[in-house]
C-alpha cells in the first residue's frame, strides 16, 4: 500500500516518534512505563499530561541477605525533539540546598560516603540557570520552558502516588523507599550549546547529561503555597545508559541504608 506523502510527513515531523523511542527504550531496559498519563494541576485546576512515566524496582536485603523489600524509583519524564539551536547559560550548583533535596527523602544520610556519590552531588559543581531557543518567541513557548514546566508540574502532581509496576502489585506491599525525579530526554544535544553566566566566553558544545537549577512556586494538593528547590536532569538520547547507571547507583544506597 502506497503511503500518502501528507500521512508520511506527519508521521516523520512528529514528535511522537521520538516520545515513543523514548519509551521502548525504557520498557527494553527492564522499566515499567505509562504513556501520556493525565494528572490534575491544582494552580489552575487543569488536567494536563505528562510524556512517561518509568519506574523500577531494586532489591533490598537484611542483613542475613534475605529479600526485605525493594526501594523504588519513579522517573517524571518529557521528551524532547531538538531540532533547532538552543543555548543554556551554567553557574555553580547552590551545593547545600543539592544536599538538602537529597537528604529531604529521610533516606540518605548527611556526611557519608554513599549519599556523596548521589548524582545530583557528585557528577560535577555547574548547573544550567537560563536558557533560549532559536525561533521560540518568549519564555513561554519555548520548548525547554514547557518541557521543564511539564516535568516539575506532574512530579509535584503525582509524586508519593502509589508505584505501579505489576510485580510490586502482585506481592502486596510498598516500597520501602521510593526515589523520585523530573527529567528532559532530548533527541540530541547536537545543538545545543553552554555558556558561562558569570564570565564573557565563547559558547561551547555541551556534550554530556547535565541539571539544571530551579525554584519551583506551586500550590500543593492541600491548596498551600510552596517554593521548592529542583534539580531537573536533561539526558541525551544516546547517554540514556549513563544515566541509568548514575540513578542505580542512587537506588542501590538507598538499598543499603534501608537494609540497616
Amino acid at each position: 500500500m502506497t503511503i500518502p506523502a501528507e500521512v508520511a510527513e506527519l508521521v516523520g515531523s512528529s514528535g511522537n516518534n521520538f516520545h515513543a523511542k523514548v519509551a521502548r527504550w525504557f520498557r527494553d531496559n527492564g522499566w515499567h512505563i505509562v504513556v501520556s498519563p493525565y494528572y490534575m494541576d491544582q494552580s489552575q485546576n487543569k488536567a494536563r499530561e505528562i510524556d512517561l512515566i518509568a519506574e523500577r524496582l531494586w532489591p533490598v536485603s537484611d542483613s542475613f541477605g534475605r529479600p526485605a523489600g525493594d526501594v523504588a524509583v519513579r522517573l517524571f519524564i518529557e521528551c524532547k525533539f531538538v531540532p533547532t539551536y538552543s543555548a543554556f547559560w551554567f553557574t555553580d550548583k547552590n551545593e547545600g540546598a543539592a544536599l538538602d533535596l537529597v537528604c529531604s527523602s529521610d533516606v540518605f544520610r548527611r556526611n557519608n560516603t554513599y549519599t556523596a556519590k548521589h548524582h545530583y552531588l557528585a557528577p560535577n559543581s555547574k548547573v544550567a540557570k537560563l536558557f533560549a531557543t532559536s525561533g521560540s518567541k518568549g519564555q513561554e513557548v519555548d520548548p525547554f520552558y514547557k518541557a521543564l514546566n511539564q516535568a516539575l508540574n506532574a512530579m509535584v502532581s503525582m509524586r508519593g502516588q502509589p508505584i505501579s509496576v505489576p510485580a510490586l502489585l502482585k506481592r502486596g506491599r510498598d516500597p520501602m523507599a521510593t526515589l523520585e525525579f523530573p527529567v528532559v530526554v532530548c533527541s540530541s544535544f547536537d545543538s545545543i550549546f553552554a555558556v558561562d553566566f558569570y564570565a564573557d566566553t565563547l559558547p561551547a558544545k555541551i556534550e554530556r547529561n547535565f541539571q539544571l537549577e530551579v525554584r519551583y512556586a506551586y500550590i500543593d494538593a492541600n491548596d498551600r503555597r510552596r517554593d521548592e528547590y529542583f534539580l531537573l536532569d536533561f539526558v541525551e538520547f544516546k547517554q540514556l545508559g549513563a544515566f541509568a547507571e548514575a540513578v542505580s547507583t542512587d537506588a542501590e544506597a538507598a538499598a543499603f541504608f534501608k537494609s540497616e
